[in-house]
């Protein structure tokens, strides 16, 4: 045995060798696959996936190691048993609403953000193997070595990061009759109190200056202001002024119209596969509007529609 008891424990389990494993770690952030996809706004996302042996590795450590990091109760993505719908229903009852967004989230979080949090949080690690599950988190971005939108380990790690932030954050939030939560890189408050609102971007920015890492930055753009005299839309989902949380009148026609294009024979593949994922998505947070599209288009069609195998074009 080594002075390394946790990569003991992920050689062992993997069945790497050391020489192996070290030559996966040393070259790791120098592998990943980057290439961008075009966001809804029209914006460029880059994405960049790990080679799959470091994808092998890190996979393992998300759930043997970094599993054992804090993550706050505000942090409502990334989480087993939550969902767009958790994080949207706790703010459903408050009139008003503040929603804020960081810039270049996951790329904010560089590498000595993640050995730092690792080395405070990780006890019993040795700073060799700290160094190295860092090579195994970050890629290399021109030079820079951050988190990765497209690595298994960013989402799990990138909570775990936002633990100072979030706790002092939701501490204010609850001294101020705010309800706090942060879905990724989307944050939420909402109040019953009116006018409170117009406090929560210069608490936030003070936090962000004041925590030890990561050093984040709001997309100024997206900081919106909303209140029951119009659409309140937290993570997707519209808040009803009773108190429920709905896909919204635009996506049941939507959906509605797609239904009805499957019934009569004349929806494409695409729009199938689709239509699908969208009634899984449906199942989820407003079940009853699928009884509704039961009785309006008939049970054998909804239950033929959910059942059916519909396969990729790659697999075809």
């Amino acid at each position: 045995m080594s002075n390394n008891p946790l990569i003991d424990a992920l050689l062992s389990d993997l069945a790497l060798s050391k020489e192996q494993f070290l030559r996966i770690a040393s070259r790791a952030p120098r592998t990943y696959k980057i290439y961008p996809i075009l966001k809804k706004n029209g914006g460029i996302r880059v994405i960049a996936q790990p080679a799959r042996e470091t994808k092998y590795i890190q996979s393992w450590l998300a759930n043997n190691v970094f599993g054992l990091l804090p993550v706050h109760d505000s942090a409502t993505a990334y989480r087993k048993g939550s969902s767009i719908k958790v994080n949207a229903q706790m703010h459903a009852a408050n009139p008003y609403i503040v929603k804020l967004d960081f810039t270049n989230f996951f790329p904010s979080i560089k590498s000595s953000d993640v050995f730092a949090h690792l080395k405070q949080f990780l006890i019993g690690a040795t700073d060799s193997e700290l160094k190295i599950f860092t090579l195994l988190s970050c890629f290399n971005n021109n030079g820079e070595l951050c988190l990765s939108i497209g690595s298994p380990l960013s989402p799990g790690l990138s909570n775990s990061i936002m633990y100072e932030f979030d706790s002092i954050i939701s501490d204010w939030a609850a001294g101020n009759n705010f309800i706090y939560t942060r879905y990724a890189d989307d944050l939420t408050f909402s109040t019953p109190i009116k006018g409170a609102s117009e406090a929560v971007v210069d608490k936030v920015r003070e936090v962000i200056g004041k925590i030890a890492y990561p050093r984040l930055s709001l997309n100024e753009k997206k900081t919106i202001h909303l209140s029951r005299k119009g659409c309140r839309r937290v993570t997707g989902l519209v808040l009803s002024n009773s108190g429920s949380v709905s896909i919204g009148r635009d996506k049941k026609r939507e959906i509605s119209a797609m239904v009805h294009r499957f019934s009569i024979g004349k929806i494409s593949h695409d729009d199938l596969r689709r239509l699908q994922g969208l009634l899984g998505f449906v199942q989820d947070v407003e079940p009853l509007f699928i009884a509704r599209l039961r009785a309006k288009y008939s049970s054998a069609v909804v239950v033929d529609l959910l059942r059916r195998r519909v396969k990729k074009e790659s697999d075809k």
